[in-house]
Formats: structure tokens, sequence, C-alpha cells
């Protein structure tokens, strides 16, 4: 009877020692330059725990395989990974500084995964550059300029700040340095879904999404003046600084088309055969609206870009033929295949891009990876209410929740 009790207490005491140690967490933040202008931070020990728990309610993972081969990668992994912005740098361009604990044992984790050493320690795959710089490690998602970005974030001195000013009661978050003050958004991961979302956020867009997702189109997106300088802004576009546009709204649908091809050949008497042939093709059918009280001065400013031909044909779409036409403060480009209609919708700014049987067809550049990564996706959603903000990515149905699988 002894001996129970003593093993139930032993139980006891390592199952409290674990749980507070997953609150114990070394919050000063080291690794951020003064230069950054926004953050990802990810507290790695509310992943481990959401993580475990989730692990616990699914028996069927209790003997699988063993993630440990990824724990010797030669990094110390901090309580809070940090991954930054640059001021003035592409909206794709992160990064994340880490200490150096074996760098034997983190050049073998590299080498395993599949990078290759070029010039000046910097190892390469894919989107990813990693360069080894004494003690340092520097990760990017990026290879523009990277090995100039490496010295210019090595260099610089950091911010100090604590994980309280970012994150609170999420396992990750996003945020920007605005002029007076930090702007925060939680990230959280759920069963089936991430949200990115402003804290009192309360179910805001639910019923908005619900009916969206009804609809058929690939792409549906309205955007107010502000919202439109955001995603302007994301792809590095200075237009909506010099030209005022209130609104613009865009609906796209996929349709599979056969593409007629037409060759010559010879016969035995040297005449001209004409073949034909048909293959088939991934085609968007879409219609965009600008709304500007300077329609001309946008109208203009495309002409300027050599975006408007002689045909009245918007050519920065690669997706011919296509027809814009001006109108009043409006502006709008359009397929001509096939006629859509924007229809009703909802209040407020919103983007929802649907995933799509044909998706795979028309994005013939990705690799067979990337192209099992987006069939995984439901959807992807953004909304905008007065200060409310809301990103979701919908993955589909499956027996495992996403930290699981």
């Amino acid at each position: 009877m002894k001996k129970r009790t003593v093993f139930f207490l032993l139980i006891l005491i390592v199952g409290i020692t674990v749980f507070f140690l997953w609150f114990r967490k070394d919050k000063e933040l080291k690794s951020i330059p003064k230069n950054a202008d926004a953050v990802v931070l990810i507290d790695v020990k509310e992943v481990s725990k959401q993580y475990f728990l989730t692990w616990i309610k699914h028996p069927s993972q209790w003997f699988g395989k063993s993630s440990s081969q990824h724990k010797n990668n030669g990094l110390i992994i901090p309580d809070y990974i940090q991954i930054f912005h640059l001021k003035d740098s592409n909206f794709a361009e992160w990064y994340s500084v880490f200490e150096i604990k074996d760098k034997n044992s983190l050049i073998e984790f590299l080498t395993k995964k599949g990078f290759k050493i070029s010039k000046k320690n910097i190892y390469t795959k894919d989107i990813f550059s990693i360069k080894i710089e004494a003690s340092k490690c520097v990760i990017g998602f990026s290879r523009s300029n990277f090995e100039t970005k490496v010295q210019m974030i090595l260099n610089s001195k950091n911010k100090v700040l604590n994980a309280d000013q970012f994150i609170n009661n999420s396992i990750a978050s996003v945020s920007y340095f605005g002029k007076s003050k930090i702007r925060k958004f939680a990230i959280n991961l759920n069963d089936d879904n991430i949200e990115i979302k402003t804290k009192s956020v309360q179910d805001v867009f639910s019923s908005q999404i619900s009916d969206l997702d009804k609809q058929t189109q690939f792409l549906k997106l309205k955007l107010d003046s502000k919202n439109a300088k955001i995603i302007s802004g994301l792809f590095n576009e200075k237009l909506t600084d010099s030209i005022n546009i209130n609104s613009v709204s865009a609906i796209s649908e996929l349709e599979s088309v056969n593409d007629k091809i037409v060759s010559y050949a010879y016969d035995d008497n040297f005449n001209e055969v004409e073949k034909v042939s048909y293959q088939k093709l991934v085609q968007p059918n879409y219609k965009i609206n600008l709304q500007s009280p300077e329609a001309e001065k946008l109208w203009s400013y495309f002409q300027d870009k050599k975006w408007i031909n002689e045909q009245n044909q918007f050519t920065a779409i690669p997706f011919q033929p296509n027809v814009i036409k001006k109108n009043s403060n409006e502006i709008s480009i359009q397929s001509t295949r096939k006629n859509i209609d924007f229809g009703d919708s909802p209040s407020g700014s919103f983007v929802l891009l649907k995933n799509n049987s044909l998706l795979v067809g028309l994005l013939k550049v990705l690799s067979s990876s990337d192209k099992k990564s987006i069939s995984k996706v439901d959807y992807l959603f953004y909304g905008n209410k007065g200060n409310y903000y809301y990103l979701k990515l919908q993955f589909k149905k499956d027996k495992l929740p996403i930290i699981l699988r």
C-alpha cells in the first residue's frame, strides 16, 4: 500500500513540475533589430503544451514515429521564437536569429534537410536562406540581398522588448510597430484552421464566411480605400498613395476550356496540311471594378505603364482576352469569354479565396510539394469592420487536428 502511495506521489510531483515548467518563460526578446517594423512571436512552451494536450486525446498517435530526429538541430530554441520584418523590404521577406549550440549538429541537420551550401557559409533551399556567422544563425524567408540583410541584422542594435508587449493567451501573435503604439493580433491554432484576429473580435465574421463559402466563385473581394491601401502595401505598390481609390471589388471563377492548337505539316506530295488538336487549359473568368474620383488620372497611370493596348485590353493581367473601360468615376476590367456578375455582398471589407480542383492546373510553376500543401487548404478569408480585423486559413477536414498532421 505504501509503495503504491509513494508511486502516485512521485507521479503527482513530476506532473506538477512539468506543469510549472510550461509557465516559466524567459520573456526578454533579444533578437529584434531596431529597424524592424513587424514581428511574429511564437510561444514555444504554449505550442508544446497544446501539442501534448492534443496528443493525449488521440491514442492512435501514441505509438507513431518519434519527432526526436528534429530536436538535435544544433540551435538553442528560446521560449519565444522571434520572426521579424525589416522596414522598406518586400512583404514576403522575414528573418529570425538563433544562438548556435552545436555548429556541427546544425550543419548535419541542414544537409539532411536538403540545404545546399553556397558562398560565405550560406545554405539555401527553396525560399529559405540560412547564414552561419560565429555563434549566430540567421534564417531568412528570402534570397534577395540576403548577405547584405544578414550583416544589417547582426550589426544593428536590438530593440528592448518584452513578450508581454505582443502576446497574451495565444500560442503566437503578429504585431507591427505604428508611429505611436504597437498594433498586435492574436494567432490561434484550432483543430482545422488558423486564425489571426484583433483581441476584441467575437464571432463578427462567421455568418459572413458561411454565406460566402456557399458561393462557387474562386475569388471574391470588396475593399474600401483603407484596406485597398493595406493590400497594395503588401506588394510595395504605391498606387494608392498617389491616386485616390475609394473602393475595389473583384470576382473570379475558374473554368476548364479547350484550347485549339493549329500546326502544319506536308503530305507525300509536299502539299501543306493543316493539323488541329486541342488541349485542356484552366482559364479564369473575372471582373474588377475600381471606384475613384480621379478615374481619369488612374486611366493615365495605366497608360503610362503601358498596361492598356490599342484594343483596350489590360495587359497587366496575363489572362486574355479582356477589356478595360472607363465610365465616370469607375474603371472596370472584365474577361470577355464569359460574363460574370458580382451579385450581393456583405458589408465591410473582405477577401475570400477558395480552393478549387482546377487551381493546381492554373499554378503550373509550383512544385509537387507546394501543390500538395495547397490541396489541403479549403479557403482563406480576410475581413475588416471598423477596428475589427480577422484572417482565417481554413484547412480541409481530417481525422487529426492540424497540430498532429
